[in-house]
Parts: C-alpha cells; structure tokens; sequence
C-alpha cells in the first residue's frame, strides 16, 4: 500500500530519509546500503528532489518570518562578499544559529573513476574541491584562500553579523581609503612640486613625500601580494594542487600528504562558515560516494579514512552517503593488509564509521512493474513525465545548473522508431526475405505480446528487484524473438513461453544450465533408434528431470556453489518450471537462448564427467551418484558382477528384493544395518562394501595397531562421495512437499 500523494513506496523511503537528513545535525554519514544492481543512483536522485523540495519550503518561510533574502554569489552579491572577506570577520549570532533554511551541495563521488589512483581518498578531496568551487563559482574561494589567514570566525551573541577588521586600532577599510588617500596626495605633490632640493621648505616638502611614498609603498606590496595569491588561485585550483602531488612518484611517501589534505578540510569548512553567513542560510555539503564495491580493497580502507578525515571536524557541514553494498565492503575490509589485525571483523569496522545505516528495501509489485514499463517504453528506469517540471522547480540549489550532479546514466535501450530510415529499411527488407513468409503476426506484434505478459498478475512475483536484470530481460526478450523469426515459423512461437523461458535463463542460470546438461547426457545415452524412448523423454517435464537429479547436484553443491550464489529464489523456481516447460520444450529454446552463459553448463559437463570416470573406471566401483538411481533390479543385475557363488548370489538377491533395497536405500542406510540384513559374511561383505559403498568396513583395532607413517592429514571427501551427499546442505535447493517423493 503506497501512501497518498507517493507514486511507488521507493518515494516513501527515499522521502523518509530526505526529511531525516535535513534535520540531522553534521557532519553524519549514511550507509545507503543495497547489492548491486539495486538501483542506488535512481533513489539518491529522488532523495535530492525531496531535499530541494523541503529547503525550498523552508526557504520561503524564513523569508516571510525575517523579511531578508538570501544572497547569491553573482553580480552585486559577488562584489559585496569580497568586500566583507576582506575587511570583516563574520559572526555566527544566535539569530543565524536559529536559521532552518539550508541550501544543499550535491556532489557525487564515483570511486570507479579513481580507481586506477595509486590515492583514491586523495581523489575524493578533489573532487570535493571541485564541487564548492563550482557551486560558489572560482572567485570567492580565491579570495578567501588569500586571506584566510587573517580572518576569524566569531561566535558570540552579538547583533551584528559582520565585525569589521582592525589595522592600528581603526577599522581596516578606513585604513585602506587613508592609504589610498595619501597616495594620491603624495603623487599629486610629486606631479607638482617634484623633489625640492637646497632649502628648507623642500627638505619639509621631500621628507613628507617620502614617508608617504613609504607608507604607500608598503600597504601596495601587501595589496599586490594578496591580489597575486587570488590570481594564482584562480589560475592553479586547489583540485590541481592536489592532482599534481598525486602524480609525483614520491607521493606515497610524503608525511606531509595527509597533513595537506586535512589542513584543505579545514579551509573548506571554515570557507563554508563564512558563506552561511553571508548568504543568511545554512549550509550542508552531501558527499554521494558510489561505486566503491568496484574498487580493490586497499583503495576502499583508503576511503574510508578519508571518511574519517571529513568527520574529525565537529564544525565540518558535511553528509556523506556511502551508497554500496556492506556484504562486499565487509569482506574488502577483512582481506586488506592495511587493517590486518585492526579490522578482523569488517561489520564492526563499518559500524564505526556510519552514523546512520539506511538498507535499501525490496521493491514491491508496483515499483517494479513501473520500472518495467518505464524500460520498456525507454524513458529510463523511474522516469516519469512529471518529472522534468519536478526538476526544474527543484533545481534553485545551484547557481550554475549544478555542473558538478551526475545524473542518471543514458539509456541504453533502442526505440525502432529512433532507428535511422536506412537501419530501418533495413531490417524490414530482412523480414520480407525471411523464409518463413507466414500469415503469423508481424515481429513487433510478438515482441508486444510478451511484454504484455511480464505484466500479468500470475506473473509479477518472478519480476526481480534487480534493474540491471530487468532491463536484461527486457532486451534479451526482444533479441529471442528476432532470432526465433528467421529460424521458426512465426506461428510457431508462443510470445508467453518466451517471456517465461528468458525470465528463467536471467534468474536461474546455474539450475536451468544444470537441467540442459541432465537432458543432454540422458540423450546421449538413448541409442538413435529408439524412437519410441525418445518421444517418451521429450514430454518429460523439466521439474522432473530437476528432481530426478537433485541428489547428484546435493552431492556436488560445493564445487558449484558459487554458481548457485547466482540463483534467485528456489520457491520461484519450483512454481514457474513445475508443469510449464519440457524436455522438448528445452531443446526448441535453446539455439535462442542467448542469455544462458554456455561455460556454466561447461563446467557441470566436466565435473559430472570426471566423476563418473573417477569413481567408476579408476576406482573400479559404482560411482554415489551412478548408485542413487538404481532400481531394486539393477542392484541384483551389479550384484552378479562380484563373483559370488551360485546359492549365495540367489540369496542376496532375493534379500534385497525382500527389503527394497534400491540405490537410493543403500545410499542412506547405515552399513552395518545393511550387512545383517543381506547376513554377509567379512569375504562378501567386503566386496560388497567396496564396490557398492566405496567403503573397507571399520576394524576396531585398526587404529591402535595400524603404524602411523608420516604426517596425518584428515580425510579429503570427493564430490560424489557418500559422506559429501549425507552432509547438510548450506544451499536451499527447494522442494514442494507436494512433489517430493
């Protein structure tokens, strides 16, 4: 249920945390915590509009309750501001600590583009550098670098909110205007009298010039200074400054380095100070760093101590929003040799440095099939229509159209109406040359069908929340369909079963990939004259071959695990593969499946392959996963193979078939419950044990009498072995109770 006046409950989390962050007190930092491909980028925009939305509010009613309108950085502002940073000290009143409009900087730190940095904290700094100089514009932190040094920032309750600078006990700008004045006296005098000489009228007359020409030489060296320091910070920025200590071959080994940058912190919140004052409103720095889980694990500790440095001071006005996902920053943080022994826990680590943690939520039906049409019809992912009139109220933070804001990233989809008329000539040329120039319904028409079905109510619940996953859907969807029309007749092709099938490949790859390899070495099998089997197996249903093989990949679950880590939910699964597709049904889509990555099913080929081969050729014994799907009767037809004697053979047999004992039981079964079923004796029981279970049976004085030559080392287990298979498995691999047998 979406609140009133929100369009998806993405607006009401992101409008949540914006309200949050506009009355936290500074410096904070935010965990914007969500995997990858959750969209961070699309919600730190929303959170921006809400941002502006509510300092635009809060703006217009300080207006109305003082009378006073903030001031800009441009035009007559601009001159005035230089004026009072060079002749004044601001004050913070109390009437200024009681301000609630604030104006937000957004600058948005992509650490992926540092990356290649031996520093990339350092790029951070200059990035941040960047942005207030491009907010403010280059001329007021010029300025203010060259006299920062001799401007305070006052903090008491006095009335005024500027307190002019002081040279000899009077105001330094009446300073300046003597200095001035005397100047041109002084020239004047020298243009009219010039230097008298031999008497004593121009002895008075010279010496006055002199002391004046001195005087007026000394304040011009300082003016001349202070205006050379402002040119060569207009000229040499601070970010250049920065890069150009980067660069140097020695950087790393700079004592200093670290030093600089937090002395440059220090100027930009004291130079954030001063324009609080000047502008009548508050000011609050938001630090958007993203991308950081791209990035190697030394250079992530590196930003985050950068961090540290952005909140050592108290006074600093600064928000930093980490937006990454802490699953991969833990394990960055436990692996870095920078922290070893300092950060053995990553989750505590991470902990110290966030003030807020904001875990991005799982997006409902309604967000996601809105993303899904806003991807669909290419207006990016939660674009919507009124959002460019939204973005234009909104935008009065910057006086420069915030330069400095990256937006979200271009679409990549491609509207065929977009197509140059030669691309798309083209293309219908192809289609009119197709060879299967049936009556069925044109392309578009059965791309439109199966974007029509993403929208069903049966199924939104298999739509991930993952938009990069999306908009892989959507596109492979339309590339499906492209490449079926020249293969197939077009009256063939189902566009639901499509949809389905794609959706399968993007979510499932691991567990479809393993049950294309189960169909592929059960055909292998089936000789190519046996019609009938083969016509028979292809109306299997998959679910069944998945179930039928679901031990088998139990047993090698640790070799695939990281590739299960790629599935979605199991439950999904069983519910849209359970009665929905066949084998035959797999065999028609798989020349189109283009979004199923082909290794995945390599390397299961090869890891069921050696360990057939292993177990059963080299071992010379029945594989665990060849001995799962014995049949009660295939187990007697082994048992002939271990030489037993005649009477003793039959009897074995008829045990077996007396208890059931079938691959699966003999798999589960406790081995000496099994040897006093079967009444073998240490001979039979032996080859039985080894060729079926794989195992000697234990001897009880083994341990004590057996010499222990060389070092022990505990006992490797083989994929396919049975104590692999009896272990808990630490990956779901779902089964209804409806179906499990």
């Amino acid at each position: 249920m979406v609140c009133p006046g929100f369009q998806t409950k993405d607006d009401v989390y992101c409008y949540s945390l914006a309200k949050a962050l506009y009355y936290v007190v500074s410096p904070v930092t935010v965990g914007f915590y969500a995997p990858w491909g959750r969209r961070k980028d699309v919600l730190l925009n929303r959170i921006e509009s809400y941002l502006c939305l509510e300092a635009r509010k809060k703006e217009q009613e300080e207006i109305e309750r003082t009378g006073q309108r903030t001031r800009k950085t441009t035009g007559k502002d601009l001159i005035k501001l230089i004026f009072l940073m060079i002749f004044h000290h601001p004050v913070i009143t109390e009437k200024h600590k009681q301000r609630e409009n604030i104006r937000y900087c957004f600058i948005r730190f992509s650490a992926w583009e540092y990356a290649g940095s031996d520093q990339l904290w350092a790029g951070m700094v200059t990035t941040l550098c960047d942005g207030i100089e491009s907010f403010f514009g280059l001329a007021p932190i010029s300025v203010y670098r060259a006299v920062a040094r001799k401007t305070k920032i006052i903090d008491a309750p006095l009335k005024q909110e500027w307190v002019t600078k002081k040279f000899l006990c009077i105001p330094l700008w009446v300073a300046t205007l003597l200095m001035i004045t005397i100047g041109i006296t002084v020239g004047a005098l020298i243009m009219i009298f010039g230097f008298p000489f031999g008497n004593f009228s121009g002895d008075l007359l010279g010496a006055a010039e002199g002391v004046g020409a001195t005087v007026v030489g000394i304040s011009a060296a300082g003016a001349i200074r202070i205006a050379i320091v402002v040119i060569r910070n207009a000229v040499v920025t601070q970010k250049g400054k920065v890069e150009q200590q980067m660069n140097r071959s020695d950087m790393s080994s700079q004592l200093g380095f670290m030093s600089n940058v937090k002395a440059e912190v220090k100027i930009i919140t004291r130079y954030l100070q001063v324009m609080e004052v000047f502008q009548r409103q508050k000011i609050r720095v938001i630090l958007e760093i993203t991308n950081l889980d791209q990035c190697m694990p030394d250079k992530v500790v590196g930003v985050l101590n950068a961090m540290n440095i952005l909140l050592s001071d108290p006074n600093a006005p600064f928000i930093s929003i980490l937006a990454v996902d802490p699953h991969i920053i833990v394990d960055c943080v436990e692996s870095s040799l920078l922290l070893k022994g300092m950060a053995d826990n990553g989750y505590e680590f991470l902990n110290r440095i966030i003030t807020l943690p904001f875990s991005i939520p799982r997006m409902n039906c309604e967000t996601k099939l809105c993303i899904l049409r806003n991807i669909i019809e290419g207006k990016g992912e939660l674009i919507r229509e009124d959002d460019e009139d939204t973005a234009v109220d909104i935008d009065i933070l910057s006086e420069k159209d915030q330069l400095l804001r990256q937006r979200i990233t271009p679409n990549l989809d491609v509207n065929i109406n977009d197509m140059p008329l030669a691309v798309r000539s083209s293309n219908e040329l192809m289609e009119s040359e197709s060879g299967f120039l049936d009556k069925g319904p044109k392309t578009k028409t059965l791309i439109d069908e199966a974007f029509r079905y993403l929208f069903d109510e049966n199924m939104k619940d298999y739509i991930t929340d993952n938009v990069v996953h999306i908009r892989r859907m959507v596109n492979t969807i339309t590339i499906t369909i492209r490449l079926m029309i020249r293969e197939v007749p077009k009256s063939q092709i189902n566009p639901s079963k499509v949809a389905e099938w794609v959706i399968l490949a993007t979510q499932w790859p691991c567990r479809l990939s393993w049950i294309m390899q189960c169909v592929e070495d059960e055909q292998q099998k089936m000789c190519p004259n046996e019609q009938e089997t083969n016509g028979e197996y292809s109306k299997t249903f998959l679910w069944d071959v998945f179930e039928k093989s679901l031990e088998e990949l139990d047993a090698l679950k640790i070799s695939l695990k990281h590739l299960l880590e790629l599935d979605g939910d199991p439950e999904l699964f069983h519910q849209l593969l359970c009665e929905s597709f066949t084998v035959e049904d797999a065999n028609f889509f798989l020349p189109f499946t283009v979004n199923l990555d082909a290794s995945i099913k390599r390397h299961m080929e090869l890891l069921r392959g050696s360990n057939n081969m292993f177990e059963s050729k080299k071992s010379n014994r029945l594989s665990t996963l060849n001995l799962l799907n014995l049949s009660v009767d295939e187990v007697c037809k082994e048992m002939n193979k271990l030489g037993f004697r005649e009477e003793r053979l039959q009897l074995y047999t008829q045990k077996i078939k007396d208890h059931n004992l079938n691959g699966r039981a003999l798999v589960y079964s406790n081995n000496n419950e099994i040897r006093e079923v079967l009444g073998m004796g240490l001979g039979d029981w032996t080859l039985f044990s080894v060729y079926f279970l794989g195992v000697l049976p234990p001897s009880p004085t083994a341990s004590a009498t057996a010499p222990v030559i060389g070092k022990q080392e505990a006992p490797k287990v083989n994929a396919g072995s049975r104590e692999n298979v009896l272990k808990p498995s630490r990956l779901s691999l779902y089964i209804s109770e409806d179906n499990s047998s």
